[in-house]
């Protein structure tokens, strides 16, 4: 592939970038993609891009129901989704290298009696032919440790390649969250 970091072919890879869709409950698809690390998740409900598709934690399920720790599984099942839109669901020629996520904020909220997580995020990523070519350059390179490589350079056309948007992911966290005023 030829190098190409015009605004249109960023824009086209920032658009061909999409939600998940298909019938396949999340819990199945997590279990299946990624069997050592997803199976038997404590959830159920949707792929989480809405409130009205949250994935719901159900704290009987958990590992150790009186003290469901469902935090750091949120980032866990978040990362998971992230890497099914970015490869699993891609064709081979058209997926992502390089993913990285960073909380843009996290919001608790109390509606409906129902409480949710909602997490809002940056995504950031190359293409594979983006990630594949700089990679060669890198370490044809010595790791940057040639005379006369121009790292600046590389970082700049790094930073070009590079495509970042955002992801809201919403998690029904009712059965799970302690309150003071819960007997559980």
């Amino acid at each position: 592939m030829e190098w190409d970091t015009s605004p249109e072919r960023m824009a086209a890879l920032q658009q061909s970038i999409r939600p998940v869709l298909t019938d396949v409950p999340l819990r199945q698809a997590l279990s299946e993609d990624f069997p050592q690390d997803c199976a038997n998740l404590p959830i159920a409900g949707g792929w989480g891009y809405t409130q009205r598709e949250a994935i719901i934690f159900l704290r009987q399920q958990f590992p150790r129901p009186s003290e469901p720790n469902f935090v750091g599984l949120e980032y866990h099942i978040v990362q998971k989704i992230i890497y099914e839109e970015l490869i699993i669901f891609r064709a081979q020629d058209d997926r992502f290298s390089g993913i990285d996520l960073e909380r843009k904020s996290q919001e608790l909220i109390m509606e409906s009696n129902r409480i949710y997580d909602r997490l809002d995020l940056i995504v950031s990523c190359w293409s594979d032919a983006h990630w594949e070519g700089l990679q060669a350059e890198w370490e044809e390179n010595d790791f940057g440790r040639r005379p006369g490589f121009d790292v600046e350079a590389h970082l700049t056309r790094r930073d070009a390649a590079q495509v970042r948007y955002e992801r809201q992911f919403w998690f029904n966290i009712t059965d799970v969250f302690e309150r003071a005023d819960d007997p559980r």
